[in-house]
Parts: C-alpha cells; structure tokens; sequence
C-alpha cells in the first residue's frame, strides 16, 4: 500500500475525529504511505467522495474515520468496486469496527490495519435502494434511536441514547410490526433483518449470524410490556436472550416490511422513517474490506 485516501466525519466522536485526521496522516506517512485527508461535510457526501474515489483507480485503500453511519456512506460508493475499505472507530458505537476485531482506538486500529491486513468480501444489505453493513431495525430501539437529538448524541454519545432509551421504554406501547419473509407473512413487536449481528456495540443479536453467507438473518422481538423489554435487554448483554420464548430468528433472502406506515426503522444505527411496503435483500454486489490477519 502507497496511497490511500481518508475520510472523516469532522462532527463524529464529539468532534474529536477533526483532531486525529492529522495524526492518522502523519502514521500512514511514518509507514510510507501518502493519507490525503478529505472530510465530509453532510449527509451523502462520503457516498460521493468514495464513488469518486473508486473510480479514479489512484488509490490502493480508501480509509474511513467516523460512526457506522459514516461507514455505511461510504461503502455505499464503493459497492462493487475493487478499491478496499479500511475501517478506523471515530464513532459513538463502532458497530462493523468491532465486528473486524479491531482496536477501539483509532490510531491504534490503523497500525493493525497497516501491519497486517488482507481484503475480505462481505455482503451489504439493501433496504429499498439504500446500502447497510449491519441492520434495519424497527420497534423500541428505533424509537429510542429517533429520540435522541444529534447535539445530545455529539455531546453525550452512549449516555445520550440510554437516556432516550429509558424515556420511550417507560411510554412505549409495543406496536406490531407487519412483514412478509420469503413470502409468509407474520407479525412481532421488534423486527430486525440483519446482514450482520453485531448489534449496539459488541454484542450479537443473531447467535451465529454471517455477513459472508449471502444469506440475511431475521430477528424476532414479540413482547408486549417493558418488563419484557427490559428482560430481553439484559438477556442480550449476558448472551442468554436466544433461548427467550418471546424471541425467534430465522435465515432468509427477503423480508418486506408492511406496515404500520410510516415505518420508523434504525439503518445502521441512524433513524429512519419510511413508507411501506419496503422491501430488504442483499445487493447482488460485495463490498471489499480490509480485516486484520490472524
């Protein structure tokens, strides 16, 4: 590797991802390696900046420091191009991050990255036309997540949506979620479909779920009361919520959401709110990332 690009989300981390861009360039540059520094500036523009940067076969490796939304962008301009996708934790979670096993510091994960790396191909899901690593989720975590203001997230970041979380958890009627997977159709009061089963840091919601099998996995919340929230929650810290009666997966190809509309979902831990139906699969194109060996 001899020339890479960096994109960063200035606003990211508190901030704090405007002061490290320097500091990765000058170690990209210690291992001979040339870092331009780009910074994004709203929402899309890592989309286009990775797009432009795919296409102009100048780079050996695009970097991107930011939150899983960040990361998400810019896999989306890279879908199905060769140009390989390094991924440096400048978030508040750091979602696909941890599921490379990379370090939580972002200098430190790009010294692993330098060191010792190697391109792996993983699917991306499609929910509509809109590209995601990790999950679209819709119920009580979508909620929370569409509670919390981007200032509070900026300034707080975890803390922030904890604090959401407690305060639509104690309103929250648990709603059904209507969908149709591989055709049948069904009903629960949490949905997720998953492309990758990491899920609010490192935890894993799918037990054995794949980004690599071509293959999405559906995850199922049926409770109705926060006390069954609350103990699906502590459940899934502790790794014990798979065996939950109020809890099913299944492995699929296709899953369209149908209601209620609008539906507010979570992509990749940012908020959404869309109209049904809305149908999620897996793009027929693979994204290239650089996972560290051994």
């Amino acid at each position: 590797m001899r020339r890479a690009a960096l994109l960063y989300n200035p606003a990211a981390g508190g901030h704090r991802t405007g002061r490290l861009a320097p500091l990765l360039r000058d170690l990209f540059a210690r291992e001979g390696v040339t870092l331009a520094l780009r910074a994004t500036r709203g929402p899309g523009e890592a989309t286009a900046l990775a797009r432009e940067a795919a296409a102009s076969h100048e780079l050996d490796a695009l970097f991107v420091l930011g939150g899983d939304g960040t990361v998400r962008e810019a896999a989306a301009g890279l879908l199905g191009s060769a140009l390989p996708l390094g991924v440096l934790p400048g978030g508040t979670t750091n979602v696909v991050a941890g599921a490379l096993a990379l370090p939580r510091s972002p200098l430190a994960a790009a010294r692993r990255l330098l060191a010792r790396s190697t391109p792996c191909e993983v699917d991306v899901g499609l929910a509509g036309d809109a590209p995601f690593l990790m999950q679209v989720s819709g119920g009580l975590d979508a909620h929370a997540l569409a509670a919390v203001s981007p200032r509070a997230k900026r300034r707080w970041g975890r803390l922030a949506v904890v604090a959401a979380g407690v305060r639509v958890w104690a309103r929250y009627a648990f709603p059904e979620l209507t969908f149709e997977a591989d055709g049948v159709a069904g009903s629960a009061t949490g949905v997720a479909v998953c492309n990758l089963s990491a899920y609010a840091g490192r935890y894993r919601l799918v037990p054995g779920g794949s980004w690599t099998d071509r293959r999405l996995d559906l995850f199922l919340f049926h409770g109705r009361s926060r006390r069954a929230a609350l103990g699906f929650a502590l459940a899934l810290v502790g790794g014990r919520h798979a065996g939950r009666a109020d809890v099913a997966f299944r492995t699929v190809e296709t899953v369209t959401l149908t209601g209620p509309a609008p539906l507010t979902l979570q992509l990749d831990g940012d908020p959404v709110s869309l109209a049904p139906p809305l149908a999620i699969r897996l793009a027929p194109a693979r994204l290239s990332l650089l996972a560290p060996r051994g």
